[in-house]
């Protein structure tokens, strides 16, 4: 075909169309092949409903606000929308009773999506007789979608890893908001043994974002591989200070029936009043240190579920 013709209607319109669909169905870009943002893309997600049914994930509980019950604006009772358990680590599906009023507030989010705001007292928590708790396991993922408020500091969520109400012990994980950034404070060995990690981002109060904090009972790593934290995906973890050296093993030790809370709960690593008024639109906790790719699909259905703000 001479020159002149591949510039008719013919070639700029019915083969240009041709050529760009197939040009479409190859393209790589770095959108595509990371964070999506288009609905048809449903391989590079993962919905945590499904979670349970996954060959090598084991999740513990997933909720999300639009899925509570409410009586007027106030939560009564919040959901574990995995509605089955995984064999490989629980008996029976796990649940998380709320703990004074926490008020739901509808269309607070992107997308139109509800969140729950927590004030001083509010908690959705498995309380220190949660049955089942996270006995079987030395790791967890923990993500949420949140938007902290506080001028102070407040609590986004907290693992407390014994029965005894003994605070603190081998494994205590708190995460919280001091004012300006997210702080997560694990312990090894009781007042010799922490580690303190905070994330460097001035514009996490007041906004939305995705929060993803993996912790587990052992150093594979050395001194630091304890604790990694994440905002919207993207690795935002600044050392405090961490004096961890001897945390147990995978093989010798695991979590231990403890509380497990979203909210504030009375319980700080820096007593005193807290703070709250918090939002918390989705919680999810796998008892898995999922690695970067499960991690990246499940941060994915969030943005989509949320209309690709983050």
């Amino acid at each position: 075909m001479a020159s002149s013709g591949l510039k008719s209607g013919l070639s700029s319109g019915i083969l240009q169309g041709v050529k760009t669909g197939l040009g479409l169905a190859s393209s790589r870009s770095g959108l595509l092949s990371g964070i999506t943002n288009d609905l048809s893309i449903k391989n590079k997600m993962q919905n945590p409903v499904l979670l349970a049914s996954a060959r090598n994930s084991c999740p513990f509980f997933y909720w999300n606000s639009e899925n509570v019950t409410l009586s007027g604006s106030n939560v009564t009772v919040v959901d574990n929308l995995l509605n089955t358990f995984n064999p490989l680590y629980e008996t029976a599906e796990s649940s998380l009773s709320k703990v004074s009023d926490p008020l739901y507030v509808p269309k607070s989010v992107f997308n139109n999506r509800a969140s729950i705001q927590f004030d001083t007292t509010d908690t959705f928590t498995t309380g220190n007789s949660g049955v089942p708790s996270m006995a079987n396991t030395s790791e967890m993922t923990l993500i949420m979608v949140c938007k902290p408020i506080s001028t102070t500091r407040s609590i986004l969520f907290w693992k407390q890893d014994t029965s005894s109400g003994t605070f603190p012990t081998v494994g205590d994980l708190s995460v919280e908001f001091d004012g300006t950034n997210v702080d997560v404070i694990f312990t090894g060995n009781p007042t010799t043994q922490t580690a303190t990690y905070t994330t460097k981002n001035p514009m996490l109060k007041d906004n939305w974002f995705i929060l993803t904090v993996k912790a587990r009972l052992s150093l594979p790593d050395g001194p630091g591989s304890c604790i990694d934290l994440f905002i919207n995906g993207t690795r935002d973890r600044v050392l405090v200070s961490d004096t961890i050296t001897s945390l147990p093993r995978v093989a010798t030790d695991k979590w231990v029936n403890g509380f497990i809370s979203f909210g504030n709960n009375g319980y700080s690593t820096s007593p005193g009043s807290l703070g709250g008024n918090n939002h918390i639109a989705a919680g999810l906790i796998i008892e898995e240190w999922i690695n970067e790719s499960e991690q990246l699909r499940l941060e994915n259905y969030f943005r989509w579920y949320y209309g690709y703000n983050f």
